[in-house]
């Protein structure tokens, strides 16, 4: 029986799921995006963020896959959330905890998966992201970093969809606070106009929002005190952070009330956050005080105060119209009928005996001597709070004071109870405690506190909400102030102090922003705000102000930065950028990604759509401009790809991915989506759409010209081609299914052997063989044998590729009898070149000495005759230079000479040196010519003919000849030039034939070998020359030889 794992917190993991509120809901682009890249990164058809609840698991995202959740007990993910790390599965159908899995044995057909646990901050693993294939296969190290990365970022997600339904239900708690409150509320924009305002707004003043947003909220100011009004709003514009005032507002029914405003701007938006209080009722107040300090001595006979007097024992003496208004009785019903104990409730009277018999220290007993005792006993009033019982039943609180009332003798005589009704202080003093109950209460929601300092007796007072953010129990205001210092670090004191010190000297408010560090490590962010409190000297004799812990808020900042950075850097690793495009204003906006894909600074959004059109490679912009918007599916994306071009001329090649949005009216007003770097997919696909062709083409070439074979083994025959059955004269039915020795029969053991050692091994065996047909006759192939291994490594089949050489081997024995003959012929042939030179030369020695014997013999001779012999010795020698040169040309390639290391700059310094006049030539051998491997003895043949032509040819009062060297990427070039008369285009390649000459040799002594010899020595050594040259400017003679490899 198979168990299904669950985690040792499973039960606590299930409710920490439950408070993320994320099962059921509707699919989101964001975590559709993490399962699409996860798709590509690792290169998977499938891809899911899967959540498991108590009996299944939901599937949050999902690519390529239909279903919405399955059954928890078959999952795969129910492993993944058992480790920290990702959980991968390469087969399935080999692993026994999954071989008989319904998704393996049936649809999806899973045979890979794998999947990073999706760990929150609190530890809890609360699913996976992970990634299906219908194929085994595995992940690299990068692939499961990524994939690692893309699980933390579906947990940022949660976490910032969690702290965003908790801040929405702080800011509408918050708002709440604002539309319940007594005080006028709102914000006035630039302009001046009411933007927003609270329902105490339509309360005191009677309007309603629509009458007042967006009205001048000068309109509505009393217009003597409009100047003041504009003279405070002043103080505003003159840097003042806040503002005080006073003036009086028209209500909607044409009255004035009298309003005291606090205001502060916006540093950002300049707009106006303002509060402000009615306060006429106030104003009556301290009116009506004035009133009633001068009308003081007819209080005690006004109707407000109940006057009771009484003898020794208690009974009603005196009882005025206050007395018979607030009691109900009149002065006959109770005077010198009755004691006061009528109109007082009996538990209190016991109560507050028991209170003074502890006080006193003497028993005292319920009745009359518990309102007198002190008046009679300490000679004090006694005041205080009772409860009055009216003649109807009905009670009220009252403040009485009883004295004792004396004669001119100093003794008590009676005694006197003025009592006042407290009736509506006691309803005052509640809503105060409700008020302060209700401040305490906002605070805690909204998390504010707020507190006071005295700056003489460094007394600090903190709200209860203030304690309660610093987690610390009430103190006194004396030392309060020296445990707040305590609990800061010490440079958030610094900070502190110079806020303070600054707002001391200046007069204006603080803010300052630091955290706090408790016990437990954990941490709170808390933003604090004052303003001093001045003296009527106008001394600054303390401050005063609020706090907020704005930690949530700081938190999911940082989280936001966080994952913004997090998202750069996995769509930077991924090559995948993201953009939003405004249809009204051609605003585009761009990730960091998109701008690194695209090699662009970032730009205002005004200038970034010019920039990303310039971009685009010219044909393709009618990709983009084609795009039709009218038809587009607001429901559905689209996909483009287009090319754009580089500052260095390259080519990327672009997915874009994009999807229409609306406003709330349905319209459509933009498009975003994405972007991805397909420039590899493109160019790989393109090379394997290349390659297939070149091997469809291979193939069809094998079919058309090779011999084909395959076989097992064991040698056995499992396929062959039309043209093995062609050379071989057997039927593929002959062949199929028999030993490779049919063939091969007559092959030695030794031979055989070694092919069969070398392809059992794994590797590739090539070589000629002479093969058997089935007519008896031989035939040769040329034969390459590659042997098929499996996972093992074992060979299990062969193919052997073969070219039909047959005819090559008769040809090749042919070539070897030729070879043969040539070099009998060769031999034969230098004998005879050797014999005529010798022949001829004998004669032109002979007929040169006797000339010059009879120019010997004959002095005088004429001058004509001296000319002829002249002119008869110089043809004997040219005749014996066209003989040694014709032997040179003949020798040329027929005599096989060994290269050598030659320093080619040194061997043109001894060729000019031997060759060129020292007077009447300006030399020049480039310093970069060098040394290489070469047949020395004709380059340095090839260079002196080359000199010597220039030098012999030379026109010029002073010659020129100069020798260059370029390496080029195979050759080396070397360059001779002169400045002669140079040689006409129609000359250049006649020159190079034998025997050919420009001018006439009478004129210019010449064979007409030399530069025959030339080109015969740079084609034997598999190189080229060329003439550069025009008549009268020069030659230069440019040959290239292919370097050593």
């Amino acid at each position: 029986m198979k168990i299904n794992p669950k985690p040792e917190n499973e039960f606590d993991r299930l409710k920490a799921l439950e408070g993320y509120s994320i099962m059921d809901t509707l699919p989101e682009k964001e975590y559709d995006a993490i399962t699409q890249l996860a798709s590509y990164i690792c290169g998977t058809p499938i891809a899911l963020v899967s959540l498991l609840d108590k009996d299944r698991q939901w599937f949050k995202s999902s690519v390529g896959l239909g279903a919405t959740e399955t059954p928890r007990e078959i999952s795969f993910c129910q492993y993944s959330i058992m480790g920290e790390e990702v959980y991968e599965v390469t087969n399935a159908l080999e692993n026994t905890l999954f071989a008989d899995n319904p998704l393996v044995t049936g649809n999806p057909d899973i045979r890979f998966y794998a999947g990073a646990p999706l760990k929150d901050s609190d530890g809890f693993n609360l699913g996976s992201l992970c990634v299906i294939d219908t194929v085994p296969r595995a992940l690299d190290v990068n692939q499961k970093n990524a994939l690692q990365l893309l699980a933390n970022q579906v947990v940022l997600l949660l976490q910032l969809r969690k702290n965003n339904e908790d801040l929405h239900t702080t800011q509408k708690e918050f708002q709440n606070f604002i539309d319940l409150s007594k005080d006028l509320v709102c914000i006035a924009n630039v302009n001046g106009m009411f933007h927003k305002v609270n329902p105490a707004f339509t309360r005191v003043l009677g309007y309603s929002k629509a009458e007042l947003e967006g009205t001048p909220f000068v309109n509505f100011v009393h217009p003597d005190d409009l100047a003041a009004t504009y003279h405070e709003v002043e103080k505003l514009a003159k840097g003042e952070l806040t503002i005080s005032f006073e003036n009086r507002y028209r209500c909607k029914n044409g009255t004035y009330i009298l309003l005291s405003w606090n205001t502060s701007p916006d540093p950002v938006t300049g707009n106006l956050y303002c509060i402000a209080r009615d306060m006429t009722l106030e104003n009556d107040q301290k009116e009506a005080l004035v009133k009633t300090s001068s009308e003081l001595s007819a209080i005690l006979n006004s109707t407000e105060f109940s006057v009771i007097a009484t003898d020794l024992e208690g009974t009603i003496k005196e009882f005025n119209d206050g007395a018979e208004k607030m009691l109900g009785y009149t002065a006959a019903d109770v005077v010198g009928k009755t004691s006061p104990a009528i109109i007082h409730v009996l538990d209190e009277v016991i109560k507050r005996a028991e209170e003074l018999t502890f006080e006193l220290g003497e028993e005292v007993e319920p009745g009359f001597d518990v309102f007198v005792v002190k008046a009679r006993k300490l000679g004090i009033a006694d005041s205080r709070q009772w409860t009055y019982v009216r003649k109807d039943g009905s009670t009220l609180p009252i403040q009485l004071s009883i004295t004792a009332i004396k004669n001119s003798l100093d003794e008590i005589t009676g005694y006197l109870g003025v009592a006042k009704d407290i009736t509506k202080e006691k309803e005052a003093e509640l809503n105060l405690i409700n008020s302060n109950k209700l401040l305490d209460e906002s605070q805690s929601i909204a998390k504010t506190g707020s507190w006071k300092f005295d700056l003489i007796t460094k007394d600090l007072i903190w709200s209860k909400g203030h304690y309660r953010i610093f987690e610390i129990d009430e103190l006194p205001p004396d030392t309060l102030y020296e445990a707040y210092r305590n609990m800061l670090k010490p440079q958030d004191l610094l900070l502190l102090d110079k806020e303070i010190e600054k707002s001391v000297a200046t007069g204006q408010d603080f803010e300052f922003f630091n955290r706090i560090e408790f016990p437990d490590k954990r941490v709170k962010y808390i933003l604090t705000l004052g303003k001093v409190i001045k003296n009527e000297a106008g001394e600054i004799i303390g401050a005063q102000g609020s706090i907020q812990d704005i930690t949530e808020k700081t938190l999911v900042e940082q989280s936001l930065i966080n994952s913004n950075k997090l998202l750069d850097e996995s769509q930077s690793i991924a090559k995948i950028g993201s953009w939003k495009f405004d249809l009204a204003t051609n605003d585009l906006v761009w990730s960091k990604a998109h701008y690194s894909i695209f090699e662009l600074e970032e730009l205002s959004s005004d200038k970034l759509f010019v920039a990303y059109r310039e971009r685009i490679f010219p044909d393709d912009l009618k990709i983009l401009d084609n795009l039709n918007l009218d038809k587009l599916n607001i429901d559905e994306d689209f996909k483009i790809s287009y090319r754009i071009v580089l500052p260095d001329n390259s080519i990327k090649h672009i997915l874009e991915i994009g999807k229409p949005f609306k406003n709330d009216k349905g319209q459509m007003i933009g498009l975003q989506g994405s972007i991805m770097d397909v420039t590899e997919k493109t160019l790989a696909e393109q090379k394997i759409a290349e390659k297939a062709k070149e091997i469809n083409d291979i193939r069809s070439a094998l079919d058309e010209s090779s011999i084909v074979s395959i076989s097992d083994k064991n040698g056995i025959f499992s396929f062959v081609n039309d043209n093995f059955c062609t050379i071989s004269k057997y039927t593929k039915e002959e062949l199929v299914g028999k030993d490779q020795r049919i063939i091969s029969g007559s092959l030695s053991s030794d031979f055989t052997s070694t092919i069969y050692r070398t392809i059992t091994n794994g590797n590739i065996w090539k070589g000629e063989i002479r093969n058997l047909a089935k007519d008896g006759t031989y035939y040769w192939e040329k034969t390459t044998i590659v042997p098929f291994l499996d996972e093992k490594g074992r060979s299990y089949q062969y193919i052997a590729i073969s070219a039909d050489i047959t005819d090559q081997k008769r040809a090749e024995e042919n070539l070897k009898v030729a070879l043969l003959n040539l070099g009998k012929t060769n031999k034969e042939l230098d004998q005879f070149a050797y014999i005529v030179s010798h022949d001829l030369k004998a004669p032109l020695r002979a007929i040169n000495n006797l000339s010059e014997w009879i120019v010997e013999d004959m002095p005088d001779m004429p001058k004509e005759v001296s000319a002829n012999f002249d002119l008869l010795r110089g043809r004997v020698l040219r005749m014996e230079n066209l003989i040694n040169g014709v032997l040179e040309y003949s020798r040329i390639g027929r005599t096989k000479i060994e290269k050598q290391d030659t320093d080619l700059k040194k061997m043109l310094y001894q060729i000019v040196d031997s060759i060129v006049p020292t007077e009447g030539f300006e030399i020049y051998i480039a310093e970069n010519i060098p040394k290489i491997k070469i047949a020395s003895i004709l380059f340095q043949q090839l260079f002196s003919n080359l000199i010597s032509n220039s030098v012999k040819y030379n026109d010029k009062p002073i010659g020129k000849i100069e020798c260059f060297y370029e390496s080029l990427p195979h050759f080396h070039q070397f360059t001779i030039k002169d400045n002669g008369p140079g040689i006409a285009e129609e000359y250049h390649k006649k020159v190079f034939k034998v025997f050919q000459t420009i001018e006439a040799r009478d004129k210019k002594e010449s064979t007409g070998i030399g530069l025959s010899i030339v080109q015969k020595i740079i084609e034997e050594a598999e190189g080229t020359i060329r003439i550069v040259s025009e008549k009268d400017e020069g030659a230069s003679f440019i040959f290239t030889i292919p370097k050593e490899a």
